[in-house]
């Protein structure tokens, strides 16, 4: 009695055949060629950055918000655990999610260094481009 052993292709094999199947399909959609020049580009600005503020601002601008990378790459996850489980792949479906999940963990965490980053920034040397409130404002009886 002989055995079959069932060869089953590798990552680089599988990611190869789904780039094949899939290249007219990705040509007909309306996406950059290269999704990843703006995080790149504040990449390659970040040297330049000379106060916490313009480093804040390279990082928002690549990671924050609704409309930046990291949420983007958040909503495409859960799009694919949704497409997942309308298939009947529920574990698949569950691993999407919780890749995205991760990434809210991270938009949560960037968030929190960026309020950190600039507090202690702003607390080791005060705005003096406004006038302060509490000194013109004492002996008027503003209240506290």
């Amino acid at each position: 009695m002989t055995h079959t052993v069932q060869c089953l292709p590798g990552s680089s094999e599988l990611r190869l055949r789904a780039r094949r199947e899939t290249a007219g399909f990705l040509r007909s959609l309306p996406v950059s060629a290269d999704p990843a020049a703006a995080l790149r580009a504040c990449t390659e600005a970040m040297p330049q950055a000379s106060t916490p503020a313009e480093v804040h601002a390279l990082t928002e601008l690549a990671a924050g918000g609704e409309e930046a990378g990291l949420i983007a790459l958040r909503n495409l996850l859960r799009a694919a655990g949704t497409r997942c489980r309308e298939q009947g792949e529920l574990q698949l479906a569950t691993r999407y999610e919780r890749a995205g999940d991760l990434l809210d963990i991270a938009d949560r965490a960037l968030f929190q260094l960026g309020v950190d980053l600039l507090t202690s920034a702003y607390n080791a040397s005060p705005d003096i481009s406004e006038p302060s409130f509490t000194s013109a404002s004492h002996g008027k009886g503003a209240s506290t």
